[in-house]
C-alpha cells in the first residue's frame, strides 16, 4: 500500500526515531489493532515509538477530553462541567470560567463527533486502512523540515493552533480544518506518558497533504535536494 511506502521514505529522509503514525476514522476495527484501554496521547507515543496499533473507541478511551477530541462521544452536561472544573482547579490550564469559555469558543478544532465508531491509531508502515491523518512525533528540526515540505508546492503558509490539548491539536484541528498543525504536547500528556522527551512535539497533517510532502522531498532542500547556489553567492550580489 502506497502509504506504507511513504512511511519508509519519510522515516529515512527525516531520520525519525520510530514511525510516522496513521490515524483512520473507521466503523470497523483494524485486524492488527489492540482493543485495550489507552489514552489518545499514549496511543500516539506507542504507535510511533513501539509500533503498536490501537482500535480506540468510546469504551476504550478513559480520558474525557481525548474521547471528545477523537469524536467518539459527545460529553454530557455533567461530564462537561467536571472537565471544566478539572481544567480550572485541577490542571490549572485556565484561570476562570471566562478564560475556559474563550479557549473553546475561539478554537478552530471542532471535534468530529459521530464520524466513526473507531479511531485507528498505528505505525504508518503497518497501517491497514488508508489514513485520514498522519502524525509525526519528532523534534523541532524535523518539524521545521516538514513545515517547509508541506508548503513547498502551494506556498500557502502554515496556520497553526499551538494552544490546547495534544489530542485536539493533533487530531481535531487538522481533521476539521484540512490544515497541518503543530502540537507542543500539553503538560498533562507529558505527565501521563513518561516516554515523551522534552524535545518531542507532534506535526500532524491530512493524508492528502502528506502525498505533497513526499513528492516534494527530491525537489526541496528540506528533503533531499541540493542547493542551487550558496549563501555567499547570494550575499555578495
Amino acid at each position: 500500500m502506497i502509504w506504507q511506502e511513504y512511511a519508509k521514505q519519510l522515516k529515512e529522509v527525516l531520520s525519525l526515531e520510530g514511525s510516522p503514525v496513521g490515524v483512520a476514522f473507521s466503523d470497523l476495527p483494524s485486524s492488527n489493532g489492540k482493543d485495550s484501554k489507552v489514552y489518545a496521547c499514549s496511543a500516539f507515543y506507542q504507535a510511533a515509538r513501539k509500533g503498536i496499533t490501537f482500535n480506540v473507541s468510546a469504551e476504550t478511551s478513559p480520558c474525557p477530553g481525548g474521547t471528545t477530541s477523537l469524536g467518539l462521544a459527545a460529553p454530557s452536561p455533567e461530564r462537561a462541567a467536571a472537565v471544566k472544573k478539572f481544567l480550572i482547579e485541577g490542571e490549572k490550564f485556565s484561570s476562570c470560567n471566562a478564560s475556559f469559555f474563550r479557549s473553546r469558543a475561539l478554537s478552530q478544532a471542532q471535534p468530529p463527533i459521530g464520524v466513526s465508531k473507531y479511531v485507528v491509531i498505528g505505525p504508518l508502515e503497518q497501517f491497514e486502512f488508508k489514513p485520514d491523518l498522519v502524525l509525526f512525533l519528532c523534534n523541532p528540526a524535523q518539524a521545521s523540515r516538514l513545515v517547509t515540505l508541506s508548503t513547498y508546492e502551494t506556498g500557502i503558509p502554515l496556520q497553526a493552533q499551538l494552544s490546547g490539548s495534544t489530542c485536539g491539536g493533533s487530531i481535531a484541528y487538522p481533521l476539521s480544518t484540512g490544515r497541518a498543525n503543530v502540537s507542543f504536547l500539553d503538560n498533562s500528556s507529558r505527565h501521563l506518558v513518561k516516554g515523551f522527551k522534552e524535545s518531542d512535539l507532534i506535526f500532524s497533517a491530512p493524508y492528502f497533504m502528506v502525498r505533497s510532502i513526499v513528492e516534494s522531498i527530491p525537489l526541496c532542500t528540506a528533503g533531499t535536494a541540493q542547493p542551487g547556489m550558496g549563501f555567499n553567492e547570494v550575499m555578495n550580489k
